[in-house]
């Protein structure tokens, strides 16, 4: 039993136990802060944000209500079935956002005073909405009734003899026109005037006017009839119009009530975002402070594995290889014929294997096989190390390292051969906007095929294509002058465009590209930097000037190509 304790492997099986179970201890801590990292971003994506957004949204369908409905039901074209579908419509979007935000609501802790403050107004808006649909309803009856004795007195102007020098026409049939027309204009005007002082002036003058009418001594049938219908009409003219111009005002006072209460019900949907909002702000503080936390504790716990793999390794080194070294030396004076003394100091397997030598070199043979299969191994290992790290993992493409490094190399040799090199950076439109409607796994995606896209069109073996960051992407075409770098970004663009990938947050309705081009013979003074810096220029240029374009730069300018 005393034997065993002192082993070399129970030795090592402790130490590498330890080591072992301090490592398991550290992967725990960190899936467990990966964890709750999941958990709180979960937590911000599912629910605040949702949470914010859904208020924003709200607060924008009042908006547009209140505009819509005081736009549609006051205007002066306003129609009444489309203006209260219109309502209907906007009010039903309201109400879905409503219902929304209310079942997020239900999973997290609000503050009442601010709901009760949309309660308080959403009601008495639709019921104000209502009221107003009902007295525009009642005012276009009105209207068409006034239109209705206006054709009437159309038509009794056009049944009379307005052709005074008509010899056939009696005298008192020249003052039964006169008088006629008076009575007609009277009215006319009383159907367009808006002041009530005014209306009873001219509903006075068209009496005087019909008086005169019915003391004329009329002979003919025509003007009797002429004149019977008038008194008929005239009195129906005066007696609507004022109804009419009440009923108006009273639109115009219920449209200004609805107004009111749309604005606060707006005002109180945006407080509530505004409340959403800073609650969502709150809770990104504490996910950064979990965050910050998390961090040093898994330092912590990395240096603590540091510290016990270092004292491991010392304790092996002392106890175990420096021994083993003196032994080594031992037997190799063996194996060239000088004899000296084997250690043997110790109770473990090392003292054993000074008499077992022959065991030992075989062992050691073997040992040297397998070391040469593990370089074997290594060395392969680097390799594929080596790629990984010049390789982008999503794209497949050479990332920003391995760009820099064969932007180098072609600088030189275009330097020393005196040729064009020309760089095309490239970026996707409005990408981030893609990826906050569809998600980052469709924005990965959408990486992928337009990475695939653009490198389909290169077609020499000396083009590289890689990602410079983001949504960035850089070609560097030595050889090639600007025109035909030019060439090669519209096909780049046309590349991308025929992908045809939905994108509703751009104004095209699908993914572009932005693509600025820069190039340049090197010269000794010249510097790699301005090359790059010439793209980056253009390629914002092109991003100013609408997107989905090819610019070109140089020194201090750019230019649009397409």
């Amino acid at each position: 039993m005393q034997r065993l304790e002192h082993s070399i492997g129970t030795r090592l099986t402790l130490i590498i136990s330890a080591i072992f179970g301090l490592y398991l201890i550290a992967v725990s801590a960190i899936g467990y802060v990966m964890y709750q990292q999941y958990q709180g971003f979960s937590h911000l994506a599912s629910r605040q944000f949702d949470r914010a957004m859904a208020a924003a949204e709200l607060t924008r369908d009042a908006e547009v209500i209140a505009a819509e409905v005081f736009e549609v039901m006051v205007g002066s074209r306003r129609s009444v079935s489309a203006g209260n579908e219109r309502a209907d419509n906007l009010a039903n979007l309201y109400k879905t956002a409503r219902e929304r935000l209310d079942e997020l609501d239900r999973l997290e802790v609000v503050d009442i005073s601010a709901r009760l403050a949309l309660d308080r107004w959403q009601g008495p808006f639709f019921k104000s909405l209502g009221q107003l649909g009902q007295q525009l309803e009642s005012e276009k009856m009105l209207q068409q009734a006034q239109l209705q004795r206006l054709d009437r007195i159309f038509l009794l102007l056009q049944q009379l003899p307005l052709n005074m020098d008509t010899p056939e026409l009696q005298p008192y049939q020249h003052r039964f026109v006169s008088h006629a027309l008076a009575a007609l204009a009277v009215a006319s005007s009383a159907l367009s005037t808006e002041r009530p002082g005014h209306i009873a002036q001219l509903e006075r003058t068209g009496r005087q006017a019909l008086q005169q009418l019915a003391a004329l001594p009329l002979q003919d049938e025509a003007s009797i009839k002429v004149r019977q219908k008038l008194q008929e009409a005239l009195p129906e003219v005066f007696e609507s119009r004022l109804p009419l111009l009440k009923s108006a005002r009273a639109t115009l006072a219920t449209a200004r009530h609805t107004r009111v209460l749309a604005q606060k019900l707006t005002g109180a949907t945006f407080n509530y975002h505004l409340q959403l909002k800073a609650s969502a702000k709150q809770a990104i503080a504490a996910h950064q402070g979990l965050i910050r936390h998390s961090l040093l504790g898994l330092f912590a716990a990395s240096l603590a594995l540091v510290a016990v793999t270092i004292g491991a390794v010392m304790y092996v080194r002392r106890n175990i290889v420096q021994r083993i070294n003196r032994l080594s030396a031992a037997m190799q004076s063996h194996l060239h014929g000088r004899w000296v003394p084997i250690p043997q100091d110790g109770a473990d397997e090392i003292s054993e294997m000074g008499a077992s030598f022959a065991v030992f070199v075989d062992a050691r043979r073997k040992a040297e096989l397998q070391l040469e299969e593990m370089n074997v191994h290594l060395q392969q290992m680097n390799t594929e190390l080596e790629r990984l790290s010049t390789t982008d993992s999503l794209t497949q493409t050479p990332n920003r390292r391995c760009f820099d490094q064969q932007l180098e190399l072609e600088w030189y040799r275009a330097l020393r051969e005196g040729r064009t090199l020309s760089v095309v950076m490239a970026d996707i439109d409005l990408f981030k906007c893609f990826n906050d409607t569809y998600g980052h796994q469709k924005g990965d995606e959408c990486l992928q095929q337009v990475a695939q896209a653009m490198a389909s069109q290169l077609k020499r073996s000396s083009d590289m294509i890689a990602r410079y960051g983001g949504e960035e992407f850089i070609l560097l075409l030595p050889g090639q002058r600007l025109e035909q770098a030019v060439q090669l970004a519209e096909n780049l663009a046309d590349a991308v465009r025929q992908l045809d990938i939905e994108h509703h947050g751009s104004p095209l309705g699908r993914v572009t590209v932005s693509l600025g081009v820069a190039a340049q013979i090197p010269l000794p003074q010249g510097r790699v930097e301005q090359l790059i810096h010439d793209a980056d220029n253009a390629l914002y240029m092109a991003k100013k000037q609408g997107r989905d374009q090819v610019c070109t730069g140089s020194i201090g300018a750019s230019q649009s190509v397409t």
